[in-house]
């Protein structure tokens, strides 16, 4: 028995051997291929975060809806009429890594909660349409363990387009804010979203309800992929990742740089200058300086930076998701500028 034992022993330490050579030494692209195959499933399966608070914790009437996309997905939504009768809608979605909520946990260190924004706008006498994205939240899709009724994987905005297109349809079929004008306040993969509806359906968005797009903190998808998965994983295989997402599932990075090219109405963009994950070290810039300079309509932009009028964070990413909790006045005038 003993030398049983120790013939399985010494098996099963070979084995551990022959694995650690094969992962350290990357031996056939073992470990590229398997950070490749969990990014790709991270990003069209993210972990299902919930919604720990609602509107009504700030003094927000609210009620549950359903949204159904033009693919038929549900997605699950408030709506917060203002408190006063108002003909002015804002539809609003979130950033990968949160819910239409925010996020307890946040990234790096820096959670987030957009109710409070929310807040500021409903005081300002605009009614307020926030809903969960396909896969995400409280809505349906999704994929394996992450799955809710219909399934559809995440896009990170290039599927989601069909999320803001459900939306605007709800809206404009709504009893009380069909006639209203409407705005959009479009989150990172939210505004991926909603630039690309813009070029998709052209049609829905010439009507002259819609006002306005706020875009807070859109990303050049490939760059910001390439920043970071070298940050998190220490290794530069974005174009690998792109290419096993498009051969599994069809689609590949969302492209702000095109279609933002199809905005027809004001927008206004905000981020955080230092961001680690959208600032380019070699030419001094953010991404989102070429996303507002392809955009061919009238356009403002705020940078959210650690000093100056109005200090925010640390530089970091999601220290952008909460700048307007703290400093709305701009945010406002830009709504109420664009409103008639």
């Amino acid at each position: 028995m003993a030398l049983i034992l120790k013939i399985i022993s010494g098996v099963i330490a070979v084995a551990l051997l022959l694995i650690s050579l094969a992962w350290f030494g990357n031996l056939g692209g073992i470990k590229e291929k398997i950070y490749v195959d969990s990014i790709v499933r991270m990003r069209v399966s993210p972990e299902r975060l919930t919604n720990p608070k609602t509107p009504e914790d700030y003094g927000m009437a609210y009620t549950d809806r359903d949204i159904t996309t033009p693919d038929g997905v549900r997605l699950s939504a408030w709506e917060i009429p203002a408190a006063k009768a108002s003909d002015k809608t804002i539809i609003m979605n979130h950033a990968l890594g949160t819910t239409r909520y925010g996020a307890v946990e946040g990234l790096d260190g820096v959670p987030v909660e957009y109710l409070p924004m929310v807040k500021h706008l409903h005081d300002a006498g605009y009614n307020i349409v926030m809903y969960d994205h396909r896969g995400q939240g409280e809505s349906d899709g999704g994929t394996n363990s992450t799955l809710i009724g219909t399934e559809a994987p995440v896009g990170v905005g290039a599927t989601e387009w069909q999320d803001v297109i459900g939306s605007l349809q709800y809206v404009k079929g709504h009893p009380e804010f069909g006639d209203d004008q409407i705005a959009f306040l479009s989150q990172c993969m939210g505004a991926s979203a909603t630039f690309q509806a813009w070029s998709e359906a052209p049609e829905a968005f010439a009507d002259p309800q819609i006002k306005s797009v706020v875009a807070v903190q859109p990303p050049i998808a490939y760059k910001m992929n390439e920043r970071f998965i070298i940050a998190k994983a220490n290794m530069d295989i974005v174009d690998q990742v792109l290419a096993a997402q498009i051969d599994q599932y069809g689609f590949g990075f969302a492209d702000n740089l095109t279609h933002v090219r199809s905005l027809t109405v004001p927008v206004l963009f905000s981020q955080v200058e230092a961001d680690e994950y959208t600032f380019d070290p070699e030419t001094g810039t953010n991404d989102v300086q070429l996303i507002y300079d392809a955009a061919p309509t009238e356009k403002d932009i705020i940078w959210v930076r650690e000093t100056g009028e109005n200090p925010h964070g640390t530089g970091k990413r999601f220290d952008g998701y909460g700048y307007f909790n703290a400093y709305p006045s701009e945010l406002l005038a830009f709504f109420d500028r664009h409103f008639e």
